[in-house]
């Protein structure tokens, strides 16, 4: 907004007073020049000549005061106003301004910023603070409700950071005052001490915590044994909830419901609190099987409930595993002997020392054929296929490419289990080298790190545990002796998962998709040294589960390509990796992109687009929001062919531990301030003070040099003198 004015000014003599020193000076050389004038010209044309030099010396004085007109142009700038906006987890909870999320309140107040009078104007700059930060547009804001998924609030630390980058001269906060790490609001009215901003709090949420009961993780062998009792462990998060049970029902399609209870935890109401649930199931039907588990609390009237799907493949328990070894060395014959008291799997194991041989007396089916069974047909009998110690110099070309499409076509599991010779370096370069999850080295590495004699304890990981993989019963892995060698290990090759690392996440044992089937490389060779004092209690527990795992695809489906998320159980925000991986090989063709679909149980959609990378497809983002989500092809190959998983999001447990509004810490900011607190977005907007300055910028015109004021002058002389001499006076 600009506006313009012209007034007339003396250059010379800015301040008031100066005006007496030249009204002094004109009236001292009017007198002098009327006086000191000499001889008058006769008549009326002598007093004109006098008066004309009076005037003439006056309009000296004055030109010298310097009268001049003087132009200025105002400028309105329109005040810079930052809206900070809390996009913390916590800002998600639907306990805003009628019954909204409590982030709606930024929606609302820029729509009535946009719609505020332009007689105070403004220049709005929308960011977002507690964990998601950047920029927001401030017209998807009026019509879009932002997501809310950061995983901490640093408030705090945010405000501060963005007041000292931005300076603005208005901010306003839209939160819930809710501060999980870094500095509280408390230290900012000092740091803002001596700026000239106006602050403005737009306060969400309310101090009430309303009960909610949450399913965190469900843990289950994804590949179950037919017939036999499954483990399942169902872990809660709870708040608020009266005294009571709570009931968890686990439904299997075709089965009877599996119910228990557990007492809903007590305590400050504001805090989560965890419950644990175990139970066991028994699948009798085989093939792919869904699987519901339910929570609830509360009768009918007051019942909260929550659910969470996921699917598990039932097969029968009798496993059919090969054997291939150099040597009968200690790990492989425990492993052989313990296998063997198990009924329900059968082993045939081959040695290559010397010649291949069987390893055992007895029959056919009891030990093996008389040949090493390695066509293709005769693979296919096998579930697992286990390769020790040995190098690929013990096999042929044709039985090398026969194990390599027993695993990518037929499913058919393959074990690495490498000893202190290093032998399976040689199989990095072979045939079967692509069917290994891991770098390796080279053998003599391998084999020092065999006989290195360090200490390794076994820690399951987080991807083990949701995939429901080496749950070791009454203690964990890492309390069992410790393993006194293990291969070393380059890095882990993409989209593999590691199952099984060491106190300096070292990976020992790591598992990866090829084709339809699995491979799993084991980098330790002496967990026969868990047998001590409970026998194969842990030995075949480790295993057993790893067999059967490995052995999944058998029975997953005829499916091109296999679509999941890493890791399947994640917080919202927290990057993961989508991907979508070719069950059978390299497809000759395949389209350049494919979108994919995240559903969740309420219907919310996401499609987000996977790019070409490594075999497959990929894509990495930040998890959505919490909830179990579907994942689906949307477009780029047709869905029918893909074999898809779940993704389940949890809430952030440190933004969401305590979600009910800081409302004293919020007043206490503003009153450090001088701002303002309010809770309704039309008031804040009509209460923001003019936060509008003006620039001026003056020019000015004098008259000294002017053409006009100069012909004055001479003008005036000039007839003082021309009567003069008319009348022949000097």
């Amino acid at each position: 907004m600009n506006a313009t004015a012209t007034d007339f000014v003396f250059e010379h003599a800015p301040a008031s007073w100066h005006m007496l020193v030249v009204i002094a000076a004109i009236v001292l050389v009017a007198w002098f020049a009327w006086k000191r004038y000499g001889p008058t010209a006769p008549g009326i044309a002598g007093g004109f000549a006098r008066w004309c030099r009076v005037a003439a010396m006056v309009a000296l004085v004055l030109l010298i005061a310097g009268p001049a007109w003087r132009t200025t142009t105002t400028t309105i700038l329109p005040g810079r106003v930052l809206v900070a906006i809390d996009r913390s987890a916590s800002m998600s909870r639907t306990d805003g301004t009628l019954a909204a999320q409590r982030i709606e309140a930024a929606s609302a107040l820029a729509r009535a910023l946009h719609n505020r009078p332009d007689t105070q104007p403004i220049a709005v700059e929308y960011r977002g603070i507690g964990g998601t930060p950047g920029g927001i547009d401030g017209d998807t804001l009026r019509t879009t409700t932002l997501s809310a998924n950061g995983t901490s609030s640093a408030i705090g630390d945010d405000l501060a950071r963005l007041v000292a980058d931005v300076r603005p001269d208005g901010l306003i906060v839209v939160s819930d005052g809710r501060v999980t790490t870094g500095s509280g609001l408390a230290a900012l009215p000092s740091a803002w001490r001596g700026r000239d901003m106006a602050l403005s709090v737009l306060a969400t949420g309310s101090e009430s915590v309303e009960p909610e009961l949450i399913i965190d993780e469900v843990q289950v062998n994804r590949a179950v044994a037919l017939g036999e009792r499954e483990p399942i462990v169902v872990r809660l998060s709870s708040r608020a909830l009266a005294a009571g049970p709570i009931t968890v029902s686990v439904l299997v399609e075709g089965e009877q419901p599996i119910v228990t209870t557990v007492a809903a935890p007590s305590g400050e109401s504001a805090t989560m609190a965890t419950s644990e649930v175990r139970l066991e199931a028994i699948f009798n039907r085989e093939g792919s099987a869904k699987m519901r588990v339910v929570a609830e609390h509360g009768n009918a009237s007051d019942l909260r409930r929550a659910e969470l799907d996921m699917g598990v493949s039932v097969s029968e328990r009798k496993l059919r595993v090969l054997i291939l070894e150099n040597r009968p060395r200690y790990e492989t014959r425990y492993l052989r002997e313990a296998f063997k008291r198990d009924k329900t799997i059968t082993v045939h194991t081959y040695l290559a020392e010397g010649r291949w041989r069987r390893w055992g007396e007895g029959s056919d089916s009891e030990v093996g054929p008389a040949r090493l069974p390695l066509t293709p047909a005769e693979l296919r009998e096998y579930d697992v296929v286990v390769i020790g110690d040995i190098g690929p110099d013990a096999l042929r070309d044709s039985d090398l490419t026969s194990i390599d499409a027993a695993v990518r076509l037929n499913a058919v599991g393959l074990v690495w289990l490498p000893g202190e010779t290093g032998a399976i370096a040689g199989f990095v370069n072979s045939k079967l080298g692509g069917l290994i999850p891991v770098e390796l080295p080279d053998a003599q590495t391998i084999s020092r790190g065999y006989l290195s004699g360090g200490g390794h304890s076994a820690n399951r990981t987080a991807s083990a545990e949701q995939l429901g993989l080496l749950d070791s019963g009454d203690s964990d892995w890492a309390r069992l002796p410790k393993l006194l060698g293990a291969s070393p290990v380059l890095k882990t090759k993409p989209t593999a998962e590691v199952l099984i690392e060491n106190q300096l996440q070292v990976p020992l044992v790591v598992s990866r998709i090829y084709g339809v089937g699995r491979s799993l490389f084991i980098g330790i060779d002496d967990t026969w040294r868990w047998r001590r004092t409970v026998g194969d209690l842990y030995l075949h527990r480790f295993h057993s589960q790893l067999l059967r795992f490995v052995a999944s695809g058998r029975r997953a489906g005829n499916h091109a390509w296999r679509l999941f998320a890493n890791p399947r159980r994640a917080v919202s925000g927290e990057p993961l990796s989508l991907f979508l991986s070719p069950n059978g090989g390299r497809p000759e063709t395949r389209p350049d992109s494919v979108t994919v679909r995240l559903t969740a149980a309420g219907g919310q959609e996401q499609l987000l687009r996977l790019n070409n990378e490594y075999d497959g497809f990929a894509l990495r983002v930040p998890a959505p929001a919490p909830g179990t989500w579907t994942l689906e092809v949307a477009s780029g190959i047709d869905s029918r062919t893909v074999d898809s998983d779940q993704l389940v999001v949890l809430p952030p447990s440190d933004e969401l531990r305590d979600p009910r509004i800081d409302r004293a810490g919020l007043t206490a900011l503003v009153a450090g301030v001088g701002g303002q607190y309010h809770t309704d977005a039309e008031k804040l907007v009509a209460e923001l003070p003019d936060l509008s300055r003006a620039e001026s910028i003056s020019s000015i015109t004098g008259w000294w040099d002017t053409w006009w004021a100069l012909l004055v002058i001479v003008t005036l002389f000039a007839l003082d003198w021309s009567i003069r001499r008319l009348n022949r006076l000097p």
